[in-house]
């Protein structure tokens, strides 16, 4: 990004040139695919006064002035990158490295051959980076059969099913928490999740809902399976 420039474009635009806003400018520019909260990190760090609320509000401004664009990455929250030109996102599930990767004329054109005029295209594609794939491959090739009968087993003692493949992420404690009310004590739960990085977010959800245990979570096709206990 060229400060400068961008300066130009926010005085055209009527907004202020504050000290933090060109804080904030700088330290996007320089580090894509940064969330609120690492943005707020590293401003922090070069002006101990700047308040998360700031972040925020800047962010917000820099998105509706198309300088900045805000992408989930598979994550249910956003992060920052400076908007030059239009890309795709490839994201690994396993360290969640994202690489970007340039467009391509075939997308555009479903949105036409339907009729729309296309202006933007944002697409994210879920997968394994090359060293994800090599541990991966590791791990299949020691004790998977150990692991495929440890499943079996569990799925045999689930006495519940809840499918939240189509089930927006903020509804899933609700709904979990009402399926383990129906279980009897050390009953078993199984889950099923769309969510791609429902790895990372399983341990913070299930820290807000009371009596469950996680028992196994594992990724299958496109689908995330988690077995849950219910605790007494």
């Amino acid at each position: 990004m060229n400060i400068p420039d961008t300066m130009k474009f926010l005085r055209a635009a009527g907004k202020r040139i504050t000290p933090e806003r060109k804080l904030l400018l700088r330290i996007i520019s320089e580090n894509a695919h940064l969330d609120a909260s690492e943005i707020y990190r590293l401003a922090k760090a070069e002006d101990e006064q700047i308040s998360l609320s700031t972040v925020y509000r800047t962010v917000n401004l820099l998105e509706e002035l198309g300088l900045v664009e805000a992408s989930e990455l598979g994550e249910d929250h956003y992060h920052y990158e400076v908007r030059l030109s239009e890309h795709y996102h490839l994201i690994c599930l396993g360290c969640g490295k994202v690489v970007e990767i340039p467009p391509v004329d075939a997308v555009r054109k479903l949105g036409e051959n339907n009729g729309f005029e296309v202006v933007g295209v944002k697409l994210e594609l879920f997968g394994y980076c090359p060293a994800c794939r090599k541990k991966r491959a590791a791990k299949d090739n020691g004790p998977h059969s150990q692991r495929a009968t440890k499943r079996s087993q569990l799925l045999r003692q689930v006495a519940q099913t809840i499918d939240l493949r189509d089930v927006p992420l903020i509804h899933h404690p609700e709904q979990v928490s009402s399926g383990l009310k129906k279980l009897r004590e050390n009953g078993l739960l199984q889950i099923l999740s769309s969510t791609p990085r429902c790895l990372d977010t399983a341990s913070k959800m299930l820290a807000a809902i009371p009596n469950a245990e996680l028992v196994a979570m594992w990724t299958e096709e496109r689908s995330c399976h988690a077995i849950l206990r219910k605790k007494a």
